[in-house]
């Protein structure tokens, strides 16, 4: 009777070190060919000039659909803010609501050409992401240029349309808890923290909702939904990481006592803009590169022939 053979060693493309530096390796190749630290530049320069006159459209319009919930401002920067970082050496929540209140307090001076003109400007954020995704994923066909700005157009009204749908949600969600709360005598520290666990978990699925259309309809033609959850996952989770470290970097290491420390908040506005739209392009190059992986896995294809 024959002992067993020998033991057959995997392939070096199963390997997982192997597979894991391939994919490091192919990424950095990728991110390089699509020279993505430019495209985050594009994005937040669109986004500087886009975020206000969309905040400030937001509120004019949600204003008619839920005038009977309070004042929209208060609803509208309370979601704005909720997604910048926090600290107790960092005013940049207070920057950015003195900011938007002294535009709002103009906003009756605005005609019907002025909101025109705003909401043209932000069209321009919606044009830079189409641009962006479109060398992300590889797509060699584009929309002709009026069919672009019209679609820069429905895009930005649909971003409303789901902004109206998410304050209607957060409103009717947190109105409930309170109500529950006070029928089952919960209240206090638990109910406050019971609203601040139900206001994270509502903020993180309306951000990765948000990012899953973006990655799978932005573009000339809709991504695989696999794609799109993976990237829409990725740059979610890397949205409350790099929230979580401008917090601590704001509370723990940064000193505003300088001369320049009233310069140090919009320093910081700026950069937290910038890697934003960095995590943004990088978690559609990871998506894009683990499907393409996948495809060449198929036919056991390295990367490292050129396949």
């Amino acid at each position: 009777m024959s002992g067993p053979g020998p033991r057959t060693e995997k392939p070096r493309h199963h390997k997982l070190e192997h597979r894991f530096r391939e994919f490091v390796r192919r990424l950095a190749e990728k991110c390089d060919d699509d020279e993505i630290f430019f495209m985050a530049g594009a994005i937040a320069f669109n986004l500087v000039l886009a975020i206000f006159p969309l905040v400030i459209l937001g509120i004019g319009i949600l204003g008619f659909v839920l005038a009977r919930f309070g004042d929209p401002a208060e609803h509208v920067l309370s979601l704005l803010t909720g997604n910048l970082p926090q600290g107790a050496g960092l005013e940049l929540t207070a920057f950015v609501e003195r900011l938007t209140a002294g535009l709002l307090a103009r906003r009756t001076g605005y005609t019907i050409a002025g909101s025109v003109f705003l909401y043209w400007v932000a069209t321009r954020l919606s044009g830079s992401l189409r641009v962006a995704l479109r060398e992300i994923f590889d797509i060699g066909s584009k929309r002709n240029p009026v069919h672009a700005k019209l679609f820069d157009i429905v895009a930005v009204l649909v971003g409303f349309v789901l902004l109206a749908a998410n304050l209607g949600i957060t409103l009717a969600i947190t109105t409930g808890v309170k109500y529950g709360g006070t029928a089952f005598g919960v209240g206090g520290a638990g109910l406050s923290s019971l609203e601040r666990l139900i206001g994270y978990g509502l903020s993180f699925v309306s951000i990765w909702i948000l990012l899953l259309l973006l990655y799978r309809y932005v573009p000339y033609r809709p991504i695989e939904r696999r794609t799109a959850i993976v990237a829409a996952t990725f740059t979610a989770m890397a949205h409350e990481t790099l929230k979580f470290g401008f917090s601590w970097y704001a509370t723990e290491v940064a000193n505003y006592g300088s001369t320049l420390g009233n310069l140090a908040t919009v320093a910081v506005f700026f950069f937290w803009i910038y890697y934003e739209s960095l995590v943004f392009i990088l978690g559609g190059e990871i998506a894009q590169v683990s499907t393409m992986r996948k495809a060449s896995r198929v036919g056991i294809v390295t990367f490292e022939d050129g396949s």
